[in-house]
């Protein structure tokens, strides 16, 4: 038998607990994700309420029809709220929700686009300078179709001169030749072709000069859902910034697409066609 306690050592851990190097240098972990963003079907509302709007009704109707019809590449399918009553838009607000997808488009005027919880069902302000609503809309689309026609009206080739080049600039300038030949060969059949930034060493004066050089669009697009993506326009024709983040908003992937829309962005033609059969069984529900 041991007549002797075990000695306990208190040992400690965590930030601040350890003597510091040399170089300074303190040991540091990426924080774990937290919590998740996430996107449930709203309640519906009981069969009586629907009864008293009509107009709600009638809308989701014709939303049905249109979304049965719709496939990816046709033009979009719009459906006008201007006529219906508060009563209808409460109800129209608890069914269609929001989805993962918002977007907005800068200019006169400003236009704000918020995909529902049935993807590919998009719901669009149009905005004065003051914020106030001057059009309310539904858009049946794989994305909204100001995305394609508003987002490059503005925008200008990409050129670099040698004078512009400085010795402390590292690999930006071999990106930017790269990314003008193929903006420049860039046809609408065209794969996306990608540059991977993260994979890339850059240094300060790298991303500064690319900031300068690329500069930023009217459409911004995000995607929230495990973390967030960022979807920036630029003002080179067809040229995208795609920005990938964790859920504690640490940038984990960071790219330039030359593609019309970023895929990400898009709903699919198997989202559109689950969203038609979701909205089919709401219905059934409702009337």
């Amino acid at each position: 038998m041991f007549d002797k306690a075990i000695p306990l050592m208190n040992v400690p851990m965590g930030p601040g607990s350890q003597q510091e190097s040399e170089d300074e240098q303190v040991l540091d972990y990426m924080r774990m994700p937290s919590e998740m963003n996430s996107y449930d079907l709203p309640m519906l509302p009981e069969a009586e309420d629907a009864q008293q709007c009509p107009g709600a009704v009638a809308l989701l109707e014709r939303l049905q029809q249109a979304l049965n019809g719709y496939q990816v590449g046709e033009p979009s399918q719009t459906l006008a709220m201007g006529e219906l009553t508060e009563a209808d838009q409460d109800l129209l607000n608890q069914i269609l929700g929001e989805g993962e997808v918002s977007l907005v488009c800068e200019g006169e005027p400003r236009i704000l686009a918020q995909e529902t919880v049935l993807a590919g069902v998009w719901r669009l302000r149009v905005l004065d300078r003051d914020g106030n609503s001057l059009d309310e809309r539904i858009e049946v689309a794989d994305i909204p179709t100001l995305v394609r026609s508003q987002t490059f009206q503005q925008a200008q080739p990409l050129s670099v001169t040698q004078d512009e080049l400085s010795p402390e600039l590292l690999n930006v300038p071999s990106v930017l030749a790269e990314l003008a030949e193929q903006c420049q060969r860039w046809q609408s059949d065209s794969d996306p072709h990608v540059v991977n930034l993260s994979l890339l060493p850059f240094s300060p004066a790298d991303q500064a000069f690319l900031a300068h050089k690329l500069g930023v669009g009217p459409v911004t697009i995000l995607s929230r859902g495990y973390g967030n993506c960022r979807i920036t326009s630029t003002t080179i024709a067809p040229l995208w910034r795609v920005q990938y983040f964790n859920s504690t908003d640490q940038l984990i992937l960071d790219t330039l697409e030359v593609v019309n829309v970023p895929a990400v962005a898009c709903a699919a033609q198997e989202d559109l066609n689950d969203s038609a059969e979701r909205l089919t069984e709401i219905r059934e529900v409702l009337i």
